[in-house]
């Protein structure tokens, strides 16, 4: 008796050889719980590497006001394209087809959560956020849920946002980052006196 459960942790191919890896539910459910009772209502959502656009999705389904997804594969775009029309959602999604590193610089407005998802091989988080810092897309109260391996460890900080917490769920961890405030100096060494 073989079943695949929704939401289940188990890579699958999709079209031209990419793994995808579906967020689990209980890993979505920690994210969306970590937003507090608000949830995600009013928010601009980017869900970059969105895959199934699970995350972008259930964003809009708990109040979003839009989202837009990032995605390499053809098929998924299309995937997530269906998804949003089956859902009653296509008026507030958008899905934007091309490299994460290259979307991200031709997107415009600020987004007040951001999903980053890649494969776990892929580890370009510092220079896809200075993409996406340049673009002037982290709206100044933004949040951000970067999911990785475990095995991995991201810095304190990425362009234009600071660590806030990190947790592990199985073989996989979320790191939570926020909006930098614009005065808030680097990090260094006190100034001397004379």
């Amino acid at each position: 008796m073989s079943s695949r459960r929704r939401g289940s942790s188990t890579s699958r191919r999709a079209s031209g050889g990419i793994s995808l890896r579906p967020t689990t539910s209980r890993v979505r459910s920690a994210i969306f719980s970590m937003l507090g009772p608000t949830g995600p209502g009013g928010f601009r959502v980017l869900d970059i590497y969105a895959g199934t656009g699970a995350l972008g999705i259930e964003a809009l389904q708990r109040g979003a006001a839009s989202a837009m997804f990032v995605e390499q594969n053809s098929r998924q775009c299309e995937v997530i394209k269906g998804t949003l029309e089956r859902n009653g959602l296509a008026m507030q999604g958008t899905v934007r087809r091309g490299s994460a590193l290259t979307a991200v610089g031709r997107l415009t407005g600020e987004f007040d959560l951001i999903f980053a998802d890649p494969p776990y091989a892929l580890n370009e988080f510092e220079e896809l956020f200075l993409r996406v810092d340049s673009a002037g897309l982290i709206a100044s109260d933004a949040i951000a849920f970067l999911e990785h391996s475990k095995m991995t460890e991201l810095p304190d900080a990425l362009p234009g946002l600071s660590l806030s917490t990190t947790r592990k769920y199985g073989d996989s961890a979320i790191s939570v980052y926020r909006a930098q405030a614009l005065d808030a100096a680097p990090a260094g060494p006190a100034p001397e006196g004379n």
